[in-house]
């Protein structure tokens, strides 16, 4: 009797561990230092300035394994490059990387149209963008803190006019804006009503006191209430520009709503990392988690994670979550940089300059994928030396 429930003891633990690994895999975060982090970051501004043309854009994408670029293009991506770019150069001083950025913010310059009292940027031959126009705004704040002059300061409310004038009584933005019939287009773009409202709130960090907190927060308060009701989604919309928003506008303006919103966003943001840390790609594993997820999907994540990061140092409802928000923050900053592609790789293919300091996805990068990841590490930056510091 005894042995038979020793036989069927140990069964049930074999099963129970096969399980575990199969149906829970474990994750794996790779242990990454702040230098590290700082590398990959240098190596994913140089593979965006390489890679350029002189006309301002930026390389879409390319295929490794078939050594072809794309000739596709986005303008919305083009802004957020940008954008990315001068963030960097924010904590950096790269020359070679803040002429790619002055290159992509000249292209969006020479193509802005007037209408009413608003400035906004329009591709020969394209509706008007709410998110390019939000992006452009990040791109020049960014700038402006980087370089330390107002230059384009009459672009940079002309700009936030334009999302005023696109932003509706209930916090809503129409997406587009049609430059033929001069009419707004009444219809939201994705992503588009999260980033208009982080860039209303980088706008009151340069200009104070001009009402554009007050814009952000309304649509904040759309976001977190209505947004995905009405856009149709069935679940929550992981938005991190929206955790761009919370960050930016800060604490002192987190009411009941906004504060529950952030929590629900971090919640997101570190199942979504805890997901991809159990992924391998191999085995049993590619069946139940499949190959490690699109770089630009887990950038955003880091980015997400690491504005409500920001956030929670200053928020009290938020304490509680602040340990797991850190180690999900590390555990991205870990997992990008050993997956970016080094010289080593690089050389075994034909254009190594296309390859280096990039992420693939099944042999394929697009620039959103080295922007995304970019962003994310400089937010996981300050944490991974504050605990160097501290042990």
């Amino acid at each position: 009797m005894g042995r038979r429930l020793l036989l069927h003891l140990s069964l049930l633990a074999v099963v129970a561990a096969g399980l575990r690994l199969a149906v829970v895999p474990a994750e794996v975060c790779p242990e990454v230092t702040a230098a590290e982090a700082e590398a990959a970051v240098h190596e994913a501004a140089a593979w965006l300035a390489r890679n350029q043309s002189e006309d301002g854009r930026y390389l879409y994408g390319y295929h490794r394994g078939r050594d072809e670029v794309s000739t596709e293009y986005n303008f919305v991506r083009h802004a957020g490059v940008t954008m990315s770019l001068y963030q960097y150069a924010t904590f950096f001083e790269d020359a070679a990387v803040l002429a790619a950025a002055n290159r992509g913010l000249d292209s969006m310059l020479d193509e802005l149209i007037a209408h009413a009292d608003w400035l906004a940027w329009r591709p020969p031959g394209h509706d008007v963008e709410l998110g390019a126009n939000a992006l452009l705004t990040a791109a020049l704040v960014f700038r402006r803190q980087a370089v330390g002059d107002g230059a384009h300061d009459a672009v940079l409310r002309g700009l936030g006019r334009f999302m005023l004038a696109q932003q509706q009584a209930d916090g809503s933005m129409h997406g587009y804006w049609d430059p033929v019939a001069a009419r707004t287009i009444p219809i939201p773009a994705k992503f588009a009503t999260g980033e208009a409202a982080w860039a209303l709130a980088l706008l009151e960090g340069e200009f104070p006191g001009e009402g554009w907190t007050e814009a952000a927060l309304v649509t904040l308060d759309y976001l977190a209430l209505h947004r995905d009701r009405d856009e149709g989604y069935l679940t929550r919309m992981p938005d991190h520009w929206a955790a761009y928003a919370l960050a930016e506008v800060g604490s002192g303006h987190l009411d009941e709503v906004r504060a529950g919103y952030a929590r629900q966003l971090a919640g997101y943001f570190g199942i979504r990392l805890r997901f991809e840390a159990q992924r391998r790609g191999t085995g049993i594993n590619l069946l139940l988690r499949w190959v490690p997820g699109t770089p630009a999907g887990v950038g955003t994540a880091g980015e997400g994670i690491g504005a409500l990061w920001h956030l929670a140092q200053d928020e009290s409802r938020m304490g509680d979550l602040l340990p797991n928000i850190e180690d999900r923050l590390a555990c991205f900053a870990g997992m990008m940089v050993e997956r970016q592609s080094t010289s080593l790789e690089a050389a075994a293919y034909p254009r190594p300059g296309l390859v280096q300091g990039a992420w693939f996805y099944r042999g394929f990068v697009q620039m959103d994928d080295v922007q995304h990841v970019l962003s994310g590490l400089l937010a996981a930056r300050p944490l991974l030396q504050a605990r160097e510091v501290t042990g």
